[in-house]
């Protein structure tokens, strides 16, 4: 009996710890993650914000491609408020995650994000618009990828909304999960790009001049592929593997922050606080 019970403890010891590793390390992502798309939003409010303060609109377009037209009302509007709700969506989506602000402030919780789902919407219908009228300084591959990038943030948004409408709230969670992904593929593609320059000490795969190589259609794809399939990885890891696999994911997504965070450096540091 009390061999028994000794060996049920140890198990059950070893199944604590294996969820609580795999927990922090997930925790870990996130806030590396949300630390540095703060920092994104940061710039993109400085310099495309502070560009129109100013009224020098032209500014835009050392960035974004064609991203100001002068007479173009409807493509310059549609320009603005995917940059206003991207700084929304950056700043208010991770907040829809933390559960102390859910559990204590459940009204916030819902009106965030019912506010969160539909200028993701709205931000992605207005980007694909973009991209059909002014283009990708990528081509048509990255016209392509951004669209589909921006199909999925559309159809996650409307299936988060379902399910929380039905109030299947697991299955709402992990959509917003998948959203808040897709939704953040922009920061996914420079963080990478920036990361490649760090690691191989300038570009790789692709020629800087036209910006168009494999390296680049890769990074267009993966910027949103990759993370939705590491999701969906620890998803699995989480809801039927054992204890070494909830070690090994955890050890993964460890090594993954590492990278992640000197992407955010590298972009940081090598392309959004040298042009504000």
């Amino acid at each position: 009996m009390n061999s028994k019970h000794h060996y049920i403890s140890i198990s059950q010891r070893k199944t604590i710890f294996s969820n609580k590793t795999l927990s922090s390390a997930a925790a870990i992502w996130f806030v590396t993650a949300v630390l540095g798309q703060w920092i994104f939003a940061f710039y993109v409010a400085a310099f495309y914000g502070g560009a129109a303060i100013n009224g020098d609109f032209m500014k835009w377009n050392r960035v974004l491609p064609h991203g100001y037209i002068e007479g173009d009302t409807i493509g310059n509007m549609a320009v603005a408020i995917h940059l206003l709700f991207a700084i929304i969506i950056m700043i208010g989506g991770p907040l829809q995650f933390i559960p102390q602000i859910r559990n204590r402030f459940p009204a916030f919780h819902r009106w965030n994000g019912k506010l969160y789902l539909v200028t993701a919407f709205i931000a992605s219908f207005s980007g694909i618009y973009m991209v059909l009228t002014k283009g990708t300084i990528t081509g048509i591959t990255g016209d392509i990828s951004v669209s589909f990038n921006g199909l999925l943030i559309m159809l996650f948004a409307l299936l988060a909304w379902r399910m929380a409408v039905v109030r299947k709230f697991k299955a709402h969670e992990r959509w917003v999960l998948r959203l808040f992904l897709v939704v953040n593929g922009v920061w996914f593609f420079r963080i990478g790009l920036m990361l490649s320059f760090l690691l191989n000490g300038g570009p790789f795969g692709f020629d800087p001049e036209t910006f168009r190589g494999p390296f680049i259609t890769f990074l267009g794809i993966g910027q949103y592929m990759i993370p939705l399939l590491i999701l969906e990885l620890y998803f699995f890891t989480k809801d039927r593997t054992s204890n070494f696999g909830k070690l090994t994911m955890a050890t993964a997504l460890f090594v993954m922050t590492i990278f992640m965070g000197l992407g955010v450096f590298a972009a940081t540091t090598g392309m959004w606080l040298p042009r504000l």
